[in-house]
C-alpha cells in the first residue's frame, strides 16, 4: 500500500492547508511521475485560474487574454479526469471535486477501515477535506465502523455527523367506492442506521470531542442510548443534537438530555 500511503499523505497535506497552492502543485508533480498527467495538468490549470481571479485589480482585459485558453483547457481536462461526475467548472476547485456534498458512504464500507481508505484515496480524494459525513444506508451494529468514522485519516476533518435512519412509507393505493378518488392504506416503518451498542461506542470514543453536530433521528433508539449520550464525557462541542424524531425516549430521559445540552442544542 506504499503508493496509496504516499498519495494519502499528499491529500492530507493539501486539505490541512487548503488555501495554499504549493501542496497541490507538488502533488501535481508527483502525479506526473506516475502517469496521471491529465489530473496533474488540471490542478495546475485551476490553480492558475484561481490566481488570475484574485488579480482582478489588473483589469478585465488582461484577465480575459490570459484566462481564455485556460478555461477551454479546463473543460477538456474535467471531462478526462472526472468523466462520471457533474462537470460544472465552477464546482471544482484547484483540481478537486466540490466538498459541499460531504462524505456519503454506505455502512458496509465502514466495516473495513483499510478498504475505506483505499476507496477514498482512489475514488473520492476530496473526502479528505470534507467536514460533513452521512451514512447513506445499511446498519452499524458495533464499534468497528464507529472507529472508522471517527479515527480514519479520511474523516479527520469531519465535525458534522449524520447517522439518521430512514422513514419509509409502506402500503398501497386503493380506489374509493365511488370511483372518484383514491385513498391510501399506508403505514410507516423505520430503517435504522445505528443500534444502541453503536451509539454507546460512538459517545465513548475520544474523537467524538470534535463533533459539533450529531443527527440520530429515526433509529428507534431507547433510553439506554439516551443515557449513554447524557453521561458521555466526549460530546462537549455539540451545537446541534437531533434525537427526538423516530426514537423511543421515555420518562425523565428527555429532561436529562435537556439539562445536559439545553433546548438550543437538543432537537
Amino acid at each position: 500500500m506504499d503508493d496509496l500511503d504516499d498519495r494519502e499523505a499528499f491529500l492530507r497535506g493539501i486539505f490541512a492547508d487548503p488555501d495554499n497552492d504549493l501542496p497541490r502543485l507538488v502533488f501535481a508533480d508527483w502525479l506526473d511521475e506516475r502517469g496521471e498527467a491529465a489530473w496533474a495538468e488540471l490542478i495546475r490549470v485551476q490553480c492558475e485560474l484561481y490566481r488570475l481571479c484574485r488579480m482582478q485589480d489588473d483589469g478585465p482585459a488582461l484577465l480575459a487574454s490570459e484566462t481564455l485558453s485556460l478555461v477551454v483547457r479546463q473543460a477538456s481536462l474535467l471531462a478526462t479526469v472526472f468523466p462520471a461526475e457533474e462537470r460544472r467548472p465552477s464546482k471544482y476547485h484547484r483540481g478537486f471535486p466540490p466538498l459541499d456534498r460531504g462524505i456519503l458512504v454506505p455502512a458496509d464500507l465502514l466495516g473495513d477501515p483499510t478498504e475505506f481508505r483505499r476507496f477514498a484515496i482512489r475514488e473520492r480524494p476530496e473526502w479528505y477535506g470534507c467536514d460533513h459525513m452521512k451514512v447513506s444506508g445499511g446498519r452499524i451494529v458495533g464499534g468497528k465502523p464507529i472507529g472508522t468514522i471517527l479515527t480514519s485519516p479520511v474523516t479527520e476533518k469531519v465535525s458534522r455527523l449524520d447517522l439518521s435512519g430512514a422513514v419509509v412509507a409502506v402500503g398501497e393505493a386503493v380506489e374509493a367506492a365511488d370511483d372518484s378518488t383514491f385513498g391510501l392504506l399506508r403505514d410507516y416503518e423505520y430503517r435504522p442506521v445505528v443500534t444502541v451498542q453503536a451509539v454507546q461506542a460512538l459517545v465513548e470514543t475520544r474523537e467524538a470531542r470534535r463533533l459539533v453536530s450529531l443527527d440520530l433521528r429515526n433509529n428507534d433508539l431507547d433510553n439506554d442510548a439516551a443515557r449513554a449520550i447524557v453521561h458521555s464525557q466526549n460530546l462537549i462541542r455539540l451545537t446541534s443534537l437531533q434525537l427526538f424524531d423516530g426514537n423511543q425516549l421515555r420518562g425523565r430521559t428527555w429532561q436529562q438530555l435537556l439539562e445536559r445540552f439545553g433546548p438550543d442544542v437538543l432537537q
